[in-house]
């Protein structure tokens, strides 16, 4: 889009027209004139505390644009100002994490304390993309945030840094009255690979929720325990079809030999998830008895089981298989395997 041929001390002018609309459409104009916007800095900052809330949030917008530091005070005063909207504070956060890109930490301290479910989520989020072990202190703290969003956000984010400091508030977080804190707990869990989760794991394979018993299954897999596998076993007859696939497939990362006739009654199960998963699981454990049912597979109504039934007869390596596959590999159906 061209720049405005208006007059840049026009634009600037209409800054401060009482109308709004003229405001705004004032910035965006300002904004096209690359080779001149720096020079509204003053007045875009003024505006920061515009009492028409859609020219505040616009002037927070230009100001991160323009990529100013200079803006940071007046942008820290508006995340600190609880009398400002939740939006407008979120967007001065927004701002200040762009525009201080080396000392992110202070800005998403304060807006941990915000009262603001949503601003204290996206400082979570923040303290995640940090990737730095200063994060996780604050996150343990957000794990007894008041919002069952932000503690099911912070413990997620504690799984993806992987700090043995996280292991033990994450045990306790297995206790939440929040479904969705316990499974991303259960979660995080499994991505820190540590003994201590393999008892409190076991435990909520018997949870109400069908999302805490499927990732606890999956963090069970992770953790490479053999006393889960009875326990999973078990589990590979649940109602739901989500944890019966999440099951098999930490099967097939336990790699123990009880789970194999188990497995193979998998691969009959009615869904396509759990059969898929079933074929992957056998092939990890390399066990011949698998070779006749993964052939049998080969004739499932579902592609990526039939796909996935191949693989796992290549990773058998018994000789049985070759007819059969070269059969589906000569076969015209793009589908066939």
């Amino acid at each position: 889009m061209s720049p405005s041929p208006i007059p840049f001390a026009t634009l600037l002018a209409q800054l401060s027209d009482p109308n709004p609309q003229v405001r705004r459409q004032s910035i965006k104009d300002i904004l096209r004139r690359r080779k001149e916007r720096a020079q509204a800095f003053a007045s875009l900052q003024a505006l920061l505390s515009d009492p028409d809330q859609s020219v505040s949030k616009a002037a927070i917008k230009a100001l991160e644009k323009l990529g100013d530091r200079r803006a940071l005070p007046a942008l820290q005063t508006l995340l600190t100002d609880q009398q400002q909207s939740v939006r407008l504070r979120l967007d001065a956060l927004r701002a200040l994490l762009r525009l201080d890109r080396q000392q992110p930490l202070p800005h998403l301290l304060i807006a941990l304390q915000d009262p603001g479910a949503l601003v204290r989520q996206t400082a979570v989020e923040g303290l995640k993309n940090l990737r730095e072990a200063r994060a996780v202190p604050p996150l343990i703290a957000a794990l007894s945030d008041p919002n069952r969003r932000v503690r099911a956000q912070a413990a997620s984010a504690l799984g993806w840094l992987r700090d043995a400091r996280a292991v033990e508030p994450l045990l306790t977080a297995l206790s939440d009255m929040d479904v969705q804190v316990r499974a991303q707990a259960a979660f995080a869990l499994g991505s820190l690979r540590d003994a201590r989760a393999v008892e409190p794991l076991l435990a909520l394979l018997s949870d109400t929720d069908a999302d805490v018993r499927r990732l606890a299954a999956r963090a069970l897999g992770s953790l490479r325990d053999a006393c889960a596998v009875e326990p999973l076993l078990a589990l590979l007859e649940d109602v739901d079809e989500f944890v019966r696939a999440n099951v098999a497939a930490a099967l097939g990362w336990l790699r123990d030999a009880r789970a194999v006739e188990p497995l193979l009654a998998a691969l009959s199960d009615p869904n396509r998830r759990v059969r898929a998963q079933a074929a992957i699981a056998l092939g990890k454990l390399g066990d011949v008895r698998a070779v006749e049912p993964l052939l049998a597979a080969l004739s499932d109504t579902d592609a990526d089981v039939r796909r996935l039934a191949a693989e796992a007869l290549e990773k058998l390596g018994d000789m049985r298989a070759l007819p059969p596959l070269r059969a589906r590999l000569s076969d015209p159906r793009p589908d066939a395997i």
